[in-house]
């Protein structure tokens, strides 16, 4: 890794991140000077560009016969791409991680956090009343939008297009940067285990995923790092056993969305096993030292203290790989299934929590394992001994 890219909503750190890695790594660092060399490259005054920063462009400028945008975004572009090619560069917004596409050298990194924590955190920064400091984060929210869904499409801020999402409400900033910055340094030859965090709270991780975004070890291989105790099929078969059926039974509404006649039987199977599941992973929380996969974990237990909550996430052509590896299944039906999957997990936390799952807001981090490999583990086992060593 020799680029970083920093993505970020307005209000959550990401420029502090930028200004903090680059200082760390020793890196250069391209904010608002990306533009300036982005006009150096179009040969047209830096007010031109200026004016298009970050902004989806007005109907007038739209029905241009030569549009300004396209010089902004070659610009943009050519710059983004040099100082890339120079290396050790950390880009701050603007699109740089579309505008890098595929580089295997770039890490791309994006901060999130809900909008009262930004607010807040304006208000205090700037001296802004909190209605000023709202409404700025809502215009910069809404002009960032625009631009991106105008340049690069409605999908191009989904988390499976970076390497980590941080919701800086839940991760504080100056972890983000030690994350990164162990991530961009060259490995030892000798990799040290993660130590258990000597912590007064029971540790607790809850770990979420797309079908397909973790092979399945990823999950034993965490548990042992951290020595957590690693549930998933466990949670079912104790649950076969509390309700008094058995597990094919429960099989048939593990993580399923009820249906109408089962949303109206109080009593009915998809009733008992939420209410034993929850009950399960509340024991098993109050014990300690757990791992729970999949199955709402991170909403069981959305307020507890000890317990830190990651998604893995990873781009479509990569679930759909890892599937027909792991089922021996040809690609038409890989992706058949990873479709099913993602829409009966979405339905199934919409119709008992009432969120949604894909949203990075509800957790700690959101880690592609598609794209770090094997250093999805160190990640994340790293950013939980930080958390679980705070409190």
């Amino acid at each position: 890794m020799n680029v970083i890219t920093v993505s970020r909503a307005y209000g959550a750190g990401g420029g502090e991140v930028a200004r903090r890695l680059a200082e760390t790594l020793g890196w250069e660092l391209l904010d608002r000077e990306l533009l300036h060399r982005a006009a150096a490259v179009e040969h047209v005054p830096d007010a031109e560009l200026e004016r298009l920063d970050e902004k989806a462009l007005s109907m007038g400028d739209r029905l241009r016969l030569h549009p300004p945008h396209q010089r902004y975004m070659h610009g943009l572009t050519e710059a983004a791409r040099q100082a890339a090619a120079r290396g050790k560069v950390v880009l701050v917004g603007r699109g740089t991680r579309q505008l890098l596409g595929d580089n295997p050298d770039a890490f791309h990194l994006r901060l999130v956090a809900p909008l009262d924590w930004r607010v807040q955190r304006m208000a205090l920064r700037e001296g802004w009343s909190m209605e000023q400091a709202r409404q700025r984060c809502l215009e910069v929210d809404h002009s960032r939008e625009r631009f991106t869904r105008y340049f690069f499409g409605p999908d191009a801020l989904q988390p499976e297009h970076f390497d980590l999402v941080a919701n800086s409400d839940r991760v504080r900033l100056d972890d983000v940067v030690t994350l990164v910055q162990e991530l961009a340094r060259p490995k030892e030859e000798e990799e040290s285990e993660t130590p258990p965090a000597k912590t007064g709270q029971p540790r607790v991780l809850t770990l979420s995923r797309q079908m397909g975004a973790g092979n399945s070890g990823f999950a034993l291989t965490l548990g042992l790092r951290l020595s957590l105790r690693v549930f998933d099929r466990e949670l079912l078969e104790y649950e076969a056993v509390r309700l008094g059926v058995s597990e094919a039974e429960l099989e048939q509404v593990d993580e399923q969305p009820p249906g109408l006649w089962q949303r109206m039987r109080s009593g009915s199977l998809h009733h008992r096993y939420f209410e034993a599941l929850e009950q399960l992973m509340k024991e098993q929380a109050e014990r300690g030292n757990v791992l729970l996969v999949g199955r709402g974990g991170y909403r069981f237990l959305r307020d507890r203290p000890g317990a830190f909550h990651v998604r893995l996430v990873a781009e479509a052509d990569t679930r759909v790989r890892r599937v027909m590896e792991h089922r021996w299944v040809r690609e038409e039906a890989a992706r058949q299934l990873v479709a099913q999957s993602d829409s009966q997990r979405r339905r199934f936390h919409e119709s008992y929590f009432g969120c949604d799952w894909r949203d990075p807001l509800e957790y700690h981090l959101t880690v592609n394992s598609g794209r770090l490999g094997p250093a999805a583990v160190d990640l994340v086992a790293a950013a939980a001994a930080r958390h679980w060593g705070r409190l």
